[in-house]
């Protein structure tokens, strides 16, 4: 379910980037980052956006997706770090006491467009 709210939203972006494109241009890739928390899979993203676009103008579009870091912070030496996957112990003191500083599921980093002639 995920996967087709974060595929509406790049359809979304891309929608309002194609409103201010000039003469002679097109989109030609989406860059997109997920995190580890987001409960999709880039396959599975790439799946449903291709789905979705089909037959339409922007199908065409080549959907890049990296992964997000996890930010990470331990309660008791209060370290700040990144993981690419969740984690349950701080790599400096190797406290269970950690809590996600912050995470964004999905976004949108970018609309790549180039020249068609």
């Amino acid at each position: 379910m995920h996967d087709l709210t974060f595929a509406k939203e790049i359809i979304n972006a891309v929608n309002e980037r194609l409103k201010g494109l000039e003469k002679g241009h097109r989109i030609a890739a989406v860059n997109a980052s997920l995190s580890p928390l987001s409960h999709v899979k880039p396959e599975t993203l790439k799946e449903t956006f291709s789905a979705l676009v089909k037959g339409t103008n922007i199908e065409y579009v080549d959907l890049k997706i990296k992964a997000l870091k996890l930010g990470m912070k331990c309660a008791s030496c209060q370290e700040k770090f990144t993981v690419d996957k969740p984690t349950f112990l701080c790599p400096k003191c190797h406290s269970k006491d950690i809590a996600i500083s912050h995470s964004n599921e999905f976004r949108v980093d970018s609309v790549e467009v180039e020249k068609t002639a």
